[in-house]
């Protein structure tokens, strides 16, 4: 019964205050009463709040003067699992995501807000507003958990893999064969999760977006892990998960573009001032599609420079542009 009626003052503490909306003796005795169907007396939840702020605790309980009866003490749990901005963050993470369907997104918020107190539960009821469709993918979570299990195992893994077309039609790659691999590690760029690989039996390392696989499953074959490879420098030199050839890169800014390269670079990119209203920027990374495009999101405000393939890449991709619009 003196742990029934501990858990019981614990659970009320935990739903019901806050440091903005503490609770009184009596609050808590109603509440009690109402919501456990314990009828216990002043002395006996004085017992149990002497407890909660003994060292002996696991909680932290803290008292304060209730603002209508300063002679009257008022009592919370400070929230030791998750500050309010913590929540939001996880909220808002889980709302963006793609790979989360909208139901498994209600689901998850509303097992968040349940992580704290009413009154801070409230405040988090605003939800952030996400500016393009989720998908639901069967397995999704099943297949990201056998990727994560195989990395750590050292284990291959194999999965089937392809891509919808426009009749909205989800194809299979290589009519439905098996993609064997070694994974290297799983990555979320840009709201999607990614597999990083290396398929058995080739040396390229290659991008997966783990919402086009099917069928993953962990084998028997073990891996040895290559010392020299660095998974996340590897991954800072991709551009929008697209595998090409790495090489030293040199390129060509606006000044007003300063801002874009660091939040895509860091403050440690290797910048050169050119004093003509423009600044040089070199880089070790993959030379691919992946990085043409974004060069041509800037249009002439951006100028490849070298390697010779980046810049006849540049020239090719331009060219299409000529007589699309007439």
């Amino acid at each position: 019964m003196v742990r029934k009626r501990l858990l019981a003052v614990i659970n009320c503490l935990s739903t019901h205050s806050s440091k903005e909306q503490p609770l009184s003796l009596q609050e808590i005795k109603s509440q009690l009463m109402h919501e456990y169907d314990l009828e216990l007396s002043d002395k006996m939840i004085r017992t149990e709040l002497k407890f909660l702020q003994s060292s002996a605790s696991l909680y932290k309980l803290e008292t304060g003067t209730n603002n209508k009866n300063y002679k009257e003490k008022v009592y919370y749990l400070e929230n030791t699992s998750f500050q309010i901005h913590e929540l939001r963050y996880l909220m808002d993470a889980v709302s963006s995501a793609r790979f989360i369907s909208q139901s498994e997104t209600n689901q998850l918020i509303y097992k968040l807000r349940g992580l704290t107190d009413e009154f801070t539960s409230k405040r988090l009821a605003n939800e952030l507003i996400h500016t393009e469709g989720k998908i639901g993918i069967m397995h999704f979570a099943d297949n990201v958990q056998t990727l994560h299990e195989a990395i750590k195992a050292k284990k291959c893994v194999k999965f089937q893999y392809g891509r919808y077309n426009v009749d909205k039609e989800f194809i299979l790659s290589r009519e439905g064969d098996f993609y064997k691999v070694i994974p290297l590690g799983v990555v979320w760029y840009q709201e999607y999760y990614y597999l990083i690989a290396k398929e058995e039996g080739k040396e390229k390392i290659i991008q997966y977006r783990i919402d086009r696989m099917s069928s993953v499953m962990k084998t028997e074959d073990s891996w040895v892990p290559n010392p020299g490879f660095d998974l996340e420098k590897y991954v800072s030199q991709l551009f929008h998960m697209y595998s090409g050839e790495q090489s030293g890169i040199a390129m060509e800014f606006d000044n007003h573009l300063i801002n874009v390269v660091i939040d895509r670079f860091g403050l440690d990119a290797k910048i050169k001032n050119l004093e003509n209203g423009r600044f040089l920027l070199e880089v070790d990374g993959v030379v691919s599609m992946g990085l043409v495009r974004w060069l041509l999101t800037w249009g002439a405000d951006a100028k490849a420079l070298r390697p010779t393939k980046l810049v006849d890449m540049m020239k090719k991709e331009i060219g299409r542009y000529d007589g699309l619009y007439t």
